[in-house]
């Protein structure tokens, strides 16, 4: 015969405990963001002058850094060259809110072959080693990356407007820039919807999969934009003609 005595139900009461912790997992953040936060340096800039225009080639060291309490589980294997970096804003300040000028290009729907197999690795009870990483809080992942900067050189032919680079240059050489980043390969949903938000539910035990907190339409988009960092126009040197 086994006496229930105080110490015995005690002890079942804390087990009840930590089985219904464990089922919690690492779901929930206060934020969409759940600490991530991204940063980086300019390292190289050069400029190109053309009749019309004015680009100039920006590389980066980028680095994604868990600031967060719990372990972020990232997309890591969509792009060969890391995520994709579809918008760029130039500020006077680094508090500065209002955007001198604003550009991007973001991706399309596509239903590759690439696409449907990503999906099909990704439906998995746990996240796949080739295509996630999983941030620990306070590690970084740190990679390089670049994009272009394109201005119309005097006259205004794009809608909507931007600035020109005739009247950027009313603005000091030294700028503040912020990229932005899809972070989720949501077209893998075209192929199976919702499946952003499934792994995030079926893989909350190893981490948390970052979504956005309002849904909008058929796909889970998630856009990160960096905090500040200095770029200086004038420290652009000129691209060798091919």
């Amino acid at each position: 015969m086994v006496i229930w005595g105080k110490s015995m139900k005690g002890v079942l009461a804390v087990a009840f405990l930590m089985i219904c912790f464990a089922q919690l997992g690492f779901a929930q953040c206060e934020d969409e963001s759940c600490g991530l936060v991204i940063r980086g340096t300019v390292i190289d800039l050069r400029v190109a002058h053309q009749k019309d225009s004015v680009s100039f080639d920006v590389s980066l060291d980028v680095e994604f850094k868990n600031e967060g309490t719990k372990p972020i589980i990232l997309f890591t294997n969509e792009f060969p060259d890391g995520y994709w970096l579809g918008g760029w804003s130039l500020f006077k300040n680094s508090d500065d809110k209002e955007v001198i000028f604003g550009d991007g290009y973001w991706q399309s729907v596509m239903g590759s072959p690439s696409y449907k197999r990503m999906a099909e690795e990704l439906d998995t009870k746990s996240p796949p080693d080739g295509l996630t990483k999983t941030l620990q809080p306070d590690d970084s992942w740190k990679f390089k990356d670049e994009f272009r900067i394109s201005f119309e050189a005097e006259e205004h032919t794009r809608i909507p407007e931007h600035k020109t680079w005739k009247e950027m240059r009313a603005f000091p050489s030294k700028l503040w820039l912020r990229i932005s980043y899809e972070l989720n390969p949501w077209n893998v949903e075209y192929f199976k919807p919702d499946l952003i938000r499934k792994l995030r539910k079926r893989w909350k035990n190893y981490g948390i999969v970052l979504v956005e907190n309002d849904k909008e339409g058929r796909f889970n988009h998630l856009i990160m934009t960096s905090e500040p960092m200095l770029i200086d126009f004038s420290q652009a040197e000129e691209k060798a003609e091919n």
